[in-house]
């Protein structure tokens, strides 16, 4: 008895794990996370006050558009499960408007990249080029289980729920360290 149960649940793990990873998700969240900390952790290593208010428009600009394209995700993904959306119903119109605005964060990412030093520039130009490639390939990798989804691809609403969150939260303290990176080199204006 004890046997058959602890088989059960390790071939219960085993199909999780396994169904979550066939996700063809390229979550790229936490790399933004991180490439955000050090933007807010190193801008003595690249602020100048030659490039002080172009790196204010830019990282406003940066900030605004990856808040927008975090409220758009977060109200797609509630809608999914307010009207209790099946998977496997193909949503284009939605999933382009998060492709298109992923588009505009990359385009602002760049900008804030062509400002800041050679450490900060290769990270965030890869980072740039991962998020370019997922959007730009064949439909065959996704930012978020949501975009998954929305493409009519069958994933449960508890990989949306999970992938929504924590995305959510990464992405929200992006747009913080964006502002706090942004408030220091105000300071540093005057």
């Amino acid at each position: 008895m004890v046997r058959r149960i602890l088989f059960l649940f390790v071939a219960l793990l085993s199909f999780t794990w396994a169904s979550a990873q066939s996700l063809p998700v390229v979550d790229v969240s936490m790399s933004l996370l991180n490439w955000t900390k050090h933007l807010n952790a190193d801008v003595d290593k690249y602020f100048t006050k030659e490039k002080g208010e172009e790196l204010t428009r830019n990282f406003e600009a940066f900030k605004r558009d990856l808040t927008t394209y975090m409220k758009t995700r977060k109200n797609l993904s509630d809608n999914i499960f307010r009207k209790d959306i099946a998977p496997g119903k193909k949503d284009p119109e939605n999933l382009e408007v998060l492709k298109t605005q992923m588009g505009d964060v990359i385009r602002q990412m760049r900008n804030v990249t062509d400002l800041t030093n050679d450490e900060l520039r290769a990270e965030g130009d890869r980072l740039n080029d991962k998020i370019y490639n997922v959007l730009n390939g064949e439909g065959t990798q996704y930012l978020s289980a949501l975009e998954v989804f929305l493409a009519g691809l069958d994933v449960s609403k508890r990989d949306i729920a999970l992938d929504a969150s924590v995305a959510y939260d990464r992405l929200q303290q992006s747009i913080s360290l964006l502002a706090s990176a942004q408030d220091k080199i105000s300071r540093k204006m005057k």
